[in-house]
């Protein structure tokens, strides 16, 4: 398959490792990384795409997306939205999520993700990684923006191991009942996409939204914070996800960040 990944960046290069691994043609599209490659020539041929630009330019990104392209296998791999609506005119629409964190990607690492449909098991599965399918769209899309935000909890709470496992243990319950509030299955929570990303990013330095939030313990502002880190997506997350007092632990790092008072 020729296949075009949108965003150049470390996941994006990563997911483009395993495509290329897997034999498929494939070309970039990223104006800061590969500015002589236009969308039109990227997507050139392409039997599916993967949206790989950080959640809080989607929006505007769609705003011209070509319509004929919106009709081919789009993945969506981008964490941080609070639902799928800007994809409603897609009409071969997946989504990709799971533990992993770019490097180790690259590094040949043992890796699972889940996805929304069969064609991902084509285009991405291979001794390294392992695709598990999910019907629940919602559900999955959800967990991914629902482990970010907690992420920066956990990294808040980064000097005390006692208290980032107290605060997955919240995390994983306030999880499953966001999700059964909001159109979801609560089940999709105890999947790769659900407690194993959970796990991941409120473990580890590697992950930029643990890394805010230890920055945010130690009295930084959280525009420098944006400013060095450049992408955090549990802080899009907080902006996109229903944050009320029927979702505490999203509340309390919501005030954590700022942004709620």
């Amino acid at each position: 398959m020729k296949i075009a990944i949108l965003g150049a960046g470390a996941y994006g290069r990563a997911l483009g490792k395993i495509v290329s691994n897997n034999g498929h043609d494939l070309d970039f599209y990223d104006p800061k990384v590969c500015p002589d490659v236009s969308l039109e020539q990227a997507t050139k041929n392409a039997d599916a795409i993967i949206i790989c630009i950080p959640s809080n330019f989607l929006p505007s990104f769609l705003e011209d997306y070509p319509a004929e392209l919106k009709a081919l296998p789009t993945f969506l791999a981008s964490k941080g939205l609070g639902d799928v609506k800007i994809f409603k005119d897609f009409t071969n629409f997946a989504v990709l999520s799971g533990p992993t964190f770019a490097q180790e990607i690259m590094d040949g690492k043992q890796s699972m993700l889940t996805a929304t449909n069969q064609l991902a098991v084509d285009i991405f599965a291979n001794q390294q990684i392992e695709i598990e399918v999910c019907q629940d769209m919602q559900g999955v899309v959800l967990c991914g923006s629902l482990k970010n935000a907690y992420a920066i909890g956990a990294g808040f709470n980064s000097d005390s191991e006692n208290a980032v496992a107290a605060l997955l243990v919240k995390a994983h319950a306030e999880m499953k009942n966001y999700l059964l509030n909001h159109g979801a299955n609560p089940d999709t929570a105890e999947l790769a996409c659900g407690i194993g990303d959970l796990i991941l990013t409120c473990s580890s330095e590697t992950s930029r939204n643990y890394t805010c939030g230890k920055k945010l313990h130690s009295g930084q502002n959280l525009d420098d914070i944006l400013t060095e880190l450049q992408t955090v997506e549990g802080i899009n997350a907080l902006h996109e996800l229903e944050v009320t007092e029927e979702y505490p632990i999203l509340l309390h790092i919501a005030r954590l960040a700022g942004l709620k008072r």
